[in-house]
């Protein structure tokens, strides 16, 4: 009776408000320095009997030097062979256990993951330290790669995307290394014993974290670790330098001339703030509101109402030293410069109207509810952790996450706009056949046109 009463109560015609973010949703963690130096975190997940290990090498492609892609290599070859595993014999003790390591680079990092169920822990533990400490990058594999990445390079010369992100790197971080590009020249350029330079240099415990998630107890794993590492000596890394991003001034036009291309890549880009920015759980809500999908207001204008695009987004990119923010789309070629007015425009009306509460709601919950969902998988929740160490972010940075992004105001994501983004100094870069488009282009700014090896084109006569 109590339950036919309760339910009768429910009002079904009425979407039910949501709960409250959770204040500590974010799992603790212990922390624990090896003798090495190394330091650990450990989550606690006994959910399921699986673990999985992140060990971060701090760097990533900003110790690539003259040579772009260099620490891409060291990745793709660290369990490519190391000095008592050849790489066949690598990949079948990894796929014996259910186990893979993977090792990826990125701007500020170079992570190894690998994970598998509980009772391989030592196993798979062995073959992390195997690839991490010990790895003799064969010519063979170096060669394979090396052709891998330049077939890579010769297919993104057809890809317009491809061809704006690097554009638009390169216009927004300069000479910086986030904006170096991997070429052809850089590739070949590359030699084996760069790739051991990079590790020998890089690759020190005391420039390392290690993330462990899964069900592990500290006073248990902690032994493990400083068994499997403890022949890892730590040494003191390289002191580098990097050149200043450049100063964005003015509102500047970027063409890829592409030609035959129906439709054009559109990038509108301009510098942003670095990862331990005061500001990123709010930042998330403000563009999402923007550009975050369906619900942002770049799609809804662009797609929902003119019907030019199949989809229009924005994004805050954060790096250590620096970020970019970007505004994207692709347009048939008629409508490229509308698209691009109509993007600023929805730019500028984001600093100059608050935004109205019901739609800030849905953006609020969203993003909410997408970080809450992350938090299932153990990869990004130990990225998470190492994060924090990374960029020196606040030790209690995540436990606060949910709650900052569900507490934004329109107040705020006005101010954030105004602070964040700007319309009069902005880089416009567009990928698409210069004689259908660039007439219309020249009508927002100075056009400056590049072929598809991104090297400026000479000026027409009469310009």
């Amino acid at each position: 009776m109590c339950v036919v009463t309760a339910m009768a109560a429910i009002d079904r015609t009425k979407k039910p408000s949501p709960a409250p973010a959770p204040e500590a949703a974010f799992p603790d963690y212990t922390t624990v320095t090896l003798q090495n130096g190394l330091k650990v975190f450990v989550i606690q997940d006994d959910r399921k009997p699986a673990v999985t290990f992140r060990l971060v090498i701090k760097g990533g492609s900003l110790h690539d030097g003259e040579k772009p892609g260099l620490s891409s290599f060291v990745a793709a070859l660290l369990n490519r062979g190391t000095k008592s595993r050849d790489a066949l014999a690598f990949a079948k003790e990894s796929d014996f256990i259910g186990s893979r390591l993977e090792a990826v680079s990125g701007p500020d990092s170079l992570a190894v993951s690998a994970g598998g169920l509980t009772k391989y822990t030592a196993l798979i533990l062995d073959l992390l330290q195997d690839a991490v400490i010990n790895p003799v990058f064969p010519q063979d594999q170096f060669a394979r790669e090396q052709k891998k990445a330049l077939s890579q390079l010769a297919a993104e010369k057809q890809e317009p995307g491809a061809l704006g992100n690097k554009l638009a790197a390169r216009v927004v971080y300069g000479p910086h290394p986030y904006g170096a590009e991997r070429t052809e020249k850089s590739v070949l350029a590359i030699t084996r014993d760069d790739i051991a330079s990079y590790h020998k240099n890089w690759f020190s415990p005391k420039n390392a974290t290690l993330a462990v998630v899964g069900d592990v107890k500290p006073e248990e794993i902690i032994p493990q670790l400083e068994k499997a590492f403890a022949t890892w000596a730590p040494h003191e890394v390289p002191v580098a330098k990097f050149a200043k991003p450049p100063v964005m001034s003015g509102l500047t036009v970027h063409l890829v001339d592409r030609p035959g291309s129906v439709q054009s890549t559109i990038i509108l880009c301009q510098p942003g703030p670095a990862r331990n920015g005061p500001d990123m759980p709010e930042l998330n809500v403000m563009n999402a509101t923007l550009g975050g999908g369906f619900s942002g207001r770049l799609f809804q204008n662009l797609r929902e109402k003119h019907g030019w695009t199949y989809g229009a987004y924005s994004a805050f990119d954060m790096h250590r030293f620096g970020g970019s923010f970007e505004a994207t789309a692709e347009t048939r070629n008629d409508v490229t410069a509308p698209a691009i007015v109509e993007t600023l425009a929805e730019i500028r009306r984001l600093r100059d109207e608050p935004v109205p509460d019901d739609e800030l709601e849905l953006q609020r919950q969203y993003n909410v509810g997408n970080y809450l969902l992350s938090l299932e998988n153990a990869g990004r929740i130990a990225q998470r952790v190492q994060d924090i160490e990374l960029y020196g972010l606040p030790a209690d940075f995540y436990k606060k996450y949910a709650t900052r992004m569900a507490s934004v105001t329109p107040s705020q994501v006005q101010a954030l706009a105004k602070n964040y983004l700007n319309v009069e100094n902005v880089a416009i870069v567009v990928v698409g056949e210069a004689k259908q488009i660039q007439s219309e282009l020249e009508k927002l700014g100075k056009v400056v046109v590049y072929d598809t090896a991104l090297k400026p084109l000479p000026v027409r006569k009469g310009e």
